[in-house]
């Protein structure tokens, strides 16, 4: 029996099949065609532009990071600039532009400032309105696209955070004008006993007007030149309203003072910051905190004067009366004490022993407050003696001052306070002058007192003591208030 072959074709050769199993030239290495694997890239790169659209039409706003300019006006200001510059630089927020304004400087102050890499050097041209030109001036040429514009002396050093705690409190401020720094003084700047009890009492008097300052809602009367932080939105409109090139009135001693009001008059914000710190430059003698003072006193005398009142200047004018009362209760008291041992009509009664005694506790509050205070603080308030001249050359200088401004006299307080500080009298024939005008006029008085009649004695002491007895009692319960007074955890 025959067998038959049974021959089977290879698949590849099937001629039915064969178009199904070789691969098409458009299909890939693993028969996906190319058009589908194209569609499906398309997709993908659409998908994702429409993600970058989304994203870039819904994404958060983007917040612009303030700038900060910086003007530092300097005259002669070769032994403090380098020290100012280095804490300036050293801040946790270091300023865009930091501006030295070397004003007719004669000494090294534009050598030293021109040695800091990031600062700024300019020279004033042409100026003879001292600190307040030279502010104008800088301000004028810098200040265009700025947020923020801080105005800080040559002689203050400024703690590492101070412009960081600055800028962070006007920036959630409603309606900035300016935030200012709290003051202090280096006590170790005192190279003798003298210099240090004045940096002493100075540092004293700062944390009371500070501490003041805060606890009405820290408002406050000035915005001090030292180190203040200001609005540069705020300064533009100053200068607007008051049609001036620059926002600091030339015309006024106490620019800083002169600033701050009329950005109260507009409705900006006048504030003392709660949690940075500046020192200042601190009076190293009697002559130069005098010829300090004097100009300060002078430049508010005459700004009240020229002013109408209202709510900024009752507070200078509150200041200026506390002043006259403690003088009258001073120069009062030591009055009739005199004048009744001078007659033997002096009787002591314990009650006048109050008062110096609540004044102590008074001033131990304010020192024990004082940024890093020394037993030297706490001792000079307990001994009170050093607390009563300082007063007593503040009432002194503030009557001086308003006696010039009455009497129509103008005086460059600029130039007077720098012949101080460099170590220049006022010469020794106005001292002479004022010592025997004193003399004299204390002479007639008691030669008047002593041939006066009993009666009118009698009548001036029964009066003068009932008078000084009721501002005495006035002030004591001032004093007891401001020792109950809470602090609420804010220190100067």
């Amino acid at each position: 029996m025959a067998v038959k072959e049974l021959v089977v074709a290879p698949k590849g050769l099937n001629p039915g099949r064969g178009a199904d199993l070789v691969p098409a030239p458009w299909s890939g290495p693993d028969h996906e065609p190319l058009i589908i694997r194209a569609a499906v890239r398309a997709g993908e790169v659409r998908r994702a532009m429409s993600r970058v659209v989304h994203d870039v039409r819904y994404r958060p706003p983007r917040q612009r990071t303030a700038k900060m300019l910086v003007l530092i006006p300097a005259h002669n200001e070769e032994a403090s600039i380098g020290n100012m510059l280095n804490a300036l630089l050293a801040q946790s927020r270091v300023p865009d532009r930091i501006v030295v304004i070397a004003d007719n400087c004669t000494d090294k102050t534009e050598q030293i400032a021109r040695r800091f890499r990031g600062v700024t050097v300019m020279r004033t041209v042409g100026n003879t309105e001292r600190k307040v030109g030279a502010l104008n001036q800088a301000w004028q040429r810098w200040q265009a696209g700025y947020d923020y514009v801080a105005g800080i002396d040559a002689d203050t050093i400024l703690a590492p955070d101070c412009l960081q705690q600055l800028e962070a409190e006007l920036a959630v401020t409603p309606r900035p004008g300016g935030v200012m720094a709290r003051y202090t003084f280096d006590q170790r700047l005192g190279a003798t006993p003298m210099a240090r009890l004045l940096i002493r009492m100075q540092r004293l008097e700062f944390a009371s007007w500070t501490a003041d300052a805060l606890r009405r809602n820290r408002k406050t009367y000035v915005l001090g030149g030292q180190a203040s932080l200001f609005s540069n939105d705020a300064l533009r409109a100053v200068a607007e309203r008051n049609l001036t090139h620059g926002p600091w009135d030339t015309s006024a001693q106490v620019e800083d003072m002169q600033l701050t009001g009329d950005l109260r008059a507009m409705r900006y914000s006048a504030n003392v910051s709660v949690s940075a710190r500046a020192y200042a430059g601190p009076m190293l003698n009697v002559r130069a905190l005098w010829a300090q003072r004097r100009k300060w006193d002078e430049g508010m005398s005459r700004l009240l004067v020229r002013s109408t009142v209202n709510k900024w200047t009752t507070t200078l004018w509150r200041q200026q009366l506390g002043l006259l009362s403690n003088g009258i209760t001073r120069i009062g008291f030591v009055f009739l004490l005199a004048a009744s041992l001078m007659v033997h009509q002096y009787v002591w009664n314990w009650l006048w022993a109050i008062p110096p005694a609540i004044a102590v506790l008074l001033n131990l509050k304010l020192a024990w407050r004082v940024p890093n205070r020394t037993a030297g603080d706490l001792l000079a308030a307990v001994l009170l003696v050093p607390v009563e001249l300082y007063l007593i050359m503040r009432v002194c200088c503030a009557t001086a001052s308003w006696a010039n401004v009455l009497a129509g006299i103008k005086r460059d307080g600029w130039a007077q306070q720098a012949r101080a500080e460099q170590g220049a009298s006022g010469g020794p024939g106005k001292v002479l002058g004022a010592v025997v005008i004193v003399a004299l006029l204390v002479a007639g008085v008691v030669y008047g007192w002593i041939h006066s009649p009993l009666f009118v004695q009698r009548e001036i002491l029964t009066t003068g003591w009932a008078g000084l007895a009721i501002i005495t009692a006035l002030q004591t319960l001032i004093m007891v208030g401001r020792i109950l007074r809470p602090s609420r955890g804010l220190r100067p």
